[in-house]
């Protein structure tokens, strides 16, 4: 517990109600005595937190909200240190999550519309101060009674002052949102919240997230590798306006997508100066149905949060981290530089891959005929395009998989022969749904065969779980045996949500950080 027992705290808050509690941090809803106002109060136990970092991402959030005075953010009221306490107080509304409306309500056109202007002109004053939120999705945009809109949890914002460097392995966002880029773990900008918010306004519009899939990694990789015309079409339904923005706003090459969130709202039309107007009442027609209370899910910092690294770098100097070791599309690989694509070389330059060799492809180099054509620039005489060149490329992936060049599936291993490739760079991705995806960039070169080998398992990252006196194993809500297990378990790199069960015990939950070639050594003792 935070060991705060008296009904005043920090000789200023009078606590009405107790959101949420556990030993490192706590959300109370409470009266500021001196503005005579609720307010939602987060506390951070700055004793219990070994690792500092997240003492100080917590008091980053209320410096960064305290920049940001605008009717579509949350705003702070203010924030302090007591003793071993950090605390920062929330303004208190009363609604709910986009998350919990899209469950229960049914909203008009003009209404989603509404929330879309004001969505964008929250992120549109955040990135005018420098602030990318890197975290949009419904849970974290609420909306009051009279269906005004504000964006909160900026905990895993970047600043541009910022200057901190994470665990490559962390999960920084929330899978089904983010952008291409964040994925990749490269550099981020203004234009990955507007990615986020495309998909945030896609599911607004349609009632479905166009990238969640069964799992993370099946999530992540439908991110990278999904088709812009088969998402174009589903938006058909929509008016134009709506679906041309949603289209440009889901682009896969940044440079294809809007510059900022100003010039959307200009392409809806909406002048600079136009203020917020909210659409009718959250409730339907004078219902006497109970306000709900969301204001503590716009403020919580859950355990599973506070578990979270910091997102590394500055919005200028910000360098790549790994999630998933998944690739860009070829259009965007092509405007990455080899920094920041250090991050996706973590996971597959490594001692599973074999020197290249090189060999003879007697049969690889062949010259590609093509028509004349006529030069329109200069003097229209035909020209001769230069023959094409040809090396191999060979892939042994063990237990197995399909192996993708390019972005198009090819080949799924074991090969019997080389492939065949046009001399220059090719992007490799192996994709097998029960391990990381697998990504580099490899140099064909003319008649010679380049060789890679890798092992999956080395990619995973391993739990040694013991339970006294038993429990059933769950990882990610798929069960995993009772302990005693007969040996390791095998996970994917990231956050692992770990739940152990025993019918005559209070189940433990938990959150772990597990980084690729680890292997967590974990014992845990049921309490009456």
């Amino acid at each position: 517990m935070l060991g705060l027992s008296t009904e005043i705290l920090f000789e200023k808050f009078e606590v009405l109600e107790v959101l949420k509690k556990d030993e490192h941090a706590a959300v109370f809803l409470a009266n500021h005595i001196y503005l005579s106002k609720r307010i939602i109060l987060k506390v951070l136990n700055t004793q219990k937190i070994s690792d500092q970092s997240l003492v100080e991402r917590f008091k980053r959030e209320a410096k960064l909200l305290a920049k940001l005075d605008h009717p579509n953010i949350i705003k702070v009221l203010d924030f302090g240190t007591h003793k071993e306490f950090f605390y920062i107080s929330f303004e208190y509304i009363e609604g709910m999550s986009l998350r919990n409306l899209l469950k229960t309500k049914q909203l008009t056109h003009e209404q989603k519309e509404n929330m879309m202007v004001q969505l964008l002109k929250a992120l549109d004053f955040a990135h005018n101060n420098n602030i990318i939120h890197r975290d949009i999705k419904p849970e974290n945009i609420f909306i009051n009674l009279n269906l005004g809109l504000k964006l909160g949890d900026f905990g895993l914002a970047l600043s541009s002052e910022d200057n901190f460097v994470t665990n490559p392995y962390s999960i920084v966002g929330t899978p089904s949102y983010m952008s291409p880029e964040q994925v990749r773990g490269v550099k981020l900008t203004p234009q990955s919240d507007l990615f986020s918010a495309g998909v945030v306004l896609f599911e607004l519009f349609t009632g479905v997230n166009p990238f969640l899939k069964e799992n993370v990694n099946l999530t992540l990789n439908e991110i990278m590798s999904y088709n812009e015309s088969a998402l174009s079409e589903k938006l058909e339904p929509l008016q134009p306006d709506v679906k041309d923005v949603l289209h440009r706003l889901l682009r896969k090459n940044v440079s294809n997508r809007y510059p900022s969130a100003k010039e959307v709202l200009k392409d809806l039309n909406v002048p600079e100066d136009q203020p917020t107007v909210s659409l009718n009442n959250i409730h339907n027609n004078g219902s006497n149905k109970k306000k709900i209370l969301f204001a503590a899910s716009a403020v919580l910092v859950i355990v599973t949060a506070l578990t979270l690294i910091f997102m590394n770098g500055n919005a200028e100097k910000n360098k790549g981290q790994n999630i998933a070791n998944v690739p860009a599309e070829k259009n965007i690989n092509q405007q990455t530089d080899k920094g920041n694509d250090a991050g996706n070389t973590s996971a597959t330059e490594n001692k599973n891959d074999e020197p290249v060799r090189q060999e003879n492809v007697n049969d690889a180099n062949q010259q590609l005929q093509l028509g004349d054509g006529k030069d329109d620039v200069e003097n229209n005489h035909a020209q001769t395009p230069a023959a094409v060149k040809y090396g191999g490329l060979f892939v042994e992936c063990f237990p197995w998989a399909e192996i993708y060049i390019d972005g198009e599936k090819v080949e799924t291993t074991p090969m019997t022969k080389p492939l065949t490739l046009t001399e220059g760079e090719h992007t490799i991705k192996l994709v097998n749904q029960d391990y990381p995806l697998y990504t580099k960039v490899v140099n064909i070169k003319q008649g010679d065969i380049s060789r890679i080998r890798v092992l999956l398992d080395s990619l995973m990252a391993y739990i040694n779980c013991r339970v006294f006196p038993w429990g059933d194993v769950y990882i990610n809500e798929d069960y995993k045996g009772q302990t005693p297990l007969r040996g390791l378990v095998k996970v994917v790199p990231g956050f692992i949500k770990l739940t152990i069960k025993n019918p005559n015990f209070k189940t433990i939950d938990t959150l772990l950080n597990a980084a690729k070639g680890d292997t967590l050594n974990l014992r845990f003792t049921f309490k009456k």
